[in-house]
């Protein structure tokens, strides 16, 4: 994968030009189109990835990262990271089974969980939770879904705060997002209980680190292109 890491100017100024990959997950049962620019990986294609080599990270290392923090993808570049987290619930369907008004009791605890302000309900193909909120001094965006008694946390982080087009480029992701394992709305569900907060641990140290590698990696090749 293509690793151009694009300045933050030409990504306000035309994000139209960012091209975006197809990602694959079958361990989470989704696919997804990611920034070709960044750095993208899965559960699927750590082990043996020559990009791991090169931000000096091990397979060892993001298997047990991802493992412990139910991660299914870990995607960056050194301004932002993106990451998908997924655990199984019990007997609860998909959000797209409960009425609106069931969802935000919901977002409403996982919010205060947080510690957001506010919650949106946002919905394209499915139903997200949406949130942002400030954690051990990241901005923080979540999108959070339950399908198929599979919640999914997609996590947006970043030491700056979000641009207007940058919180849209992340919506043009999650709009990108199919569920291989959503078979459609199941009406005989009555009400959403769900073990409140499930995907929304973020190994926020861990994610500095890589986030400092990569950044690092830019700095390196900047200063030798200036000589």
């Amino acid at each position: 994968m293509k690793k151009i890491v694009f300045s933050l100017l030409v990504l306000l100024v035309m994000p139209l030009m960012v091209s975006a990959a197809s990602v694959d997950v079958p361990s989470a049962d989704m696919s997804l189109n990611i920034p070709d620019e960044w750095y993208v990986f899965t559960r699927e294609n750590i082990e043996n990835n020559p990009d791991l080599d090169e931000l000096d990270l091990t397979y060892e290392f993001m298997n047990e990262l991802m493992n412990e923090n139910d991660m299914y993808v870990d995607a960056f570049d050194d301004e932002e990271e993106f990451i998908v987290s997924v655990v199984d619930v019990e007997d609860v369907g998909n959000l797209n089974d409960y009425f609106d008004s069931e969802i935000e009791d919901l977002a409403v605890e996982i919010q205060s969980i947080a510690g957001a302000d506010s919650y949106e309900l946002y919905e394209n193909d499915y139903k997200f939770i949406y949130l942002e909120y400030m954690d051990a001094g990241y901005y923080i965006i979540n999108y959070y879904t339950i399908i198929a008694d599979r919640a999914y946390t997609f996590t947006i982080q970043k030491e700056t705060e979000f641009t207007s087009a940058e919180k849209d480029s992340y919506k043009t992701i999650i709009d990108s997002v199919n569920f291989d394992n959503y078979v459609g709305v199941d009406n005989s569900k009555e009400t959403l209980v769900v073990a409140i907060g499930l995907g929304l641990v973020v190994a926020l140290g861990v994610a500095a680190v890589i986030i400092a590698k990569v950044k690092g990696k830019n700095e390196v090749k900047e200063s030798k292109e200036n000589v």
